[in-house]
């Protein structure tokens, strides 16, 4: 009967579409959990590299603390060398100026890795966050389908329904 049909198609839609919100709310939830978890990691993997870098830093004033003090070392010696010796002036100044200048520029080296370091770990750190980034942005998403295109589709359905099973207007001649 037409009637049955009309329910029938009614109710398909009806079920097809709780069936396809379901499914879109479902992906969703998923892709939420998923993007936390994926935050979690992030932070996890940034901290852990803000510690890399403190450690570094660490590293760093312990080998400028090293070298002043041997420079400090060193500067002494030539003093002391020099004051039993009995020499002075220029040759004092000459040989306390290179053992300066070797400082700085072991110090400047320091300084030059480290800042190398630093720009590597910025950009690792910034090639991690794009990672996880997309990690994010690709997970999938569904958009709640909308009940009145599964109306429009029993409609359809229907109305298709009763113009091949209605009688015609006039008979054919």
């Amino acid at each position: 009967t037409p009637e049955a049909y009309i329910a029938t198609k009614v109710l398909q839609g009806y079920t097809q579409y709780r069936a396809d919100k379901a499914r879109a709310q479902d992906i969703n939830e998923n892709a939420v959990a998923k993007a936390k978890n994926i935050r979690e990691e992030a932070i996890y993997k940034d901290n852990s590299l803000i510690r890399e870098r403190e450690v570094k830093e660490d590293q760093l004033k312990e080998k400028k603390l090293k070298l002043k003090e041997e420079e400090l070392r060193k500067k002494g010696e030539v003093t002391l060398a020099i004051f039993e010796k009995g020499i002075g002036g220029n040759v004092f100044d000459t040989l306390v100026g290179d053992v300066e200048r070797q400082a700085g520029k072991d110090s400047n080296i320091i300084d030059q890795n480290f800042d190398n370091y630093m720009t590597g770990m910025a950009q690792d750190r910034l090639a991690w966050n794009r990672r996880f980034t997309d990690q994010i942005n690709n997970l999938p998403r569904a958009y709640k389908p909308s009940w009145q295109t599964y109306a429009i589709g029993a409609g359809a359905d229907i109305g298709t329904m009763y113009m091949n099973n209605a009688p015609p207007e006039e008979p054919p001649k």
